[in-house]
């Protein structure tokens, strides 16, 4: 199964990598690479991730990363990576 990471997610991303660039650089770094493998590793069991409590929808999961929520959908053989939140309300503002 193929994951697909979408500009939404990079942009929310690379957002929360400057503010953690601000106090100190290498930790950006590594939460930058500690992220994309963890969504790059949801090709190997998509569905063991919950429901996400944003949707009604099963194919739409909630990964839960050091207090982040990744949001992606699950599609015939591809996965989609959407979202980043913390904390905040998400709004869907794209489709995915």
């Amino acid at each position: 199964m193929n994951v697909r990471i979408l500009p939404s997610f990079i942009a929310k991303l690379q957002f929360v990598l400057e503010k953690i660039a601000e106090d100190k650089r290498s930790a950006a770094h590594t939460f930058r690479r500690e992220v994309l493998r963890e969504c790059y590793s949801l090709s190997d069991f998509p569905y063991r991730c919950r429901r996400s409590i944003h949707y009604n929808d099963d194919n739409i999961r909630d990964l839960i990363f050091k207090g982040y929520t990744i949001i992606y959908k699950i599609k015939d053989d591809e996965i989609k990576v959407f979202a980043l939140t913390k904390y905040e309300d998400y709004k869907d503002e794209s489709e995915q």
